[in-house]
């Protein structure tokens, strides 16, 4: 004979059975990255980082999150734009202290796109770094390598206008 137990209201809350209800704060959904994203990423950080080494003939030391730093700014810039990423262009500057500005290189998303953003990366020398500091001591050790700061500017410039 099976023994079925019947709980009563009057014996106990259901919720003292089941426990708190969980809230907003306790339930963490998971955050799903887009695929094409992740890869548009990577291909625009490789890219950048191959025009810039040619361009500085491998004497660039750049720190190691810096580009993907510039590569999702470079995402969340041109999600607003008509031809999102493939229709920008990125100009990356070098801002020596000593000399004038001076282009690395210029990366165009898509060559079949007409451009409608122009995005310029701005990377400027590391004097604190320690790599620096020792280059200085022993100015001898052969060509000179550039350090490169973990702060840029990254400024944004529209070739239209929506109100016109």
């Amino acid at each position: 004979m099976a023994h079925l137990k019947v709980l009563s209201p009057s014996s106990s809350p259901l919720s003292d059975l089941l426990g708190p209800l969980p809230t907003e704060e306790d339930v963490q959904m998971p955050t799903l990255e887009d695929p094409t994203e992740a890869l548009t990423r990577a291909v625009l950080r490789g890219r950048v980082e191959e025009e810039v080494r040619a361009a500085s003939q491998n004497n660039m030391v750049l720190p190691p999150t810096l580009l993907d730093q510039v590569a999702d700014h470079v995402l969340y810039l041109a999600k607003d734009e008509p031809c999102g990423l493939r229709g920008c262009v990125l100009t990356v500057l070098w801002a020596d202290v000593e000399e004038e500005e001076q282009q690395l290189a210029q990366v165009k998303a898509d060559a079949h796109t007409p451009t409608t953003h122009h995005l310029v990366l701005t990377l400027r020398p590391d004097p604190a770094s320690w790599y620096t500091k020792m280059a200085r001591i022993f100015r001898s050790l052969g060509k000179r390598r550039m350090v490169v700061s973990p702060q840029y500017d990254l400024i944004k410039r529209r070739l239209y206008n929506f109100e016109d």
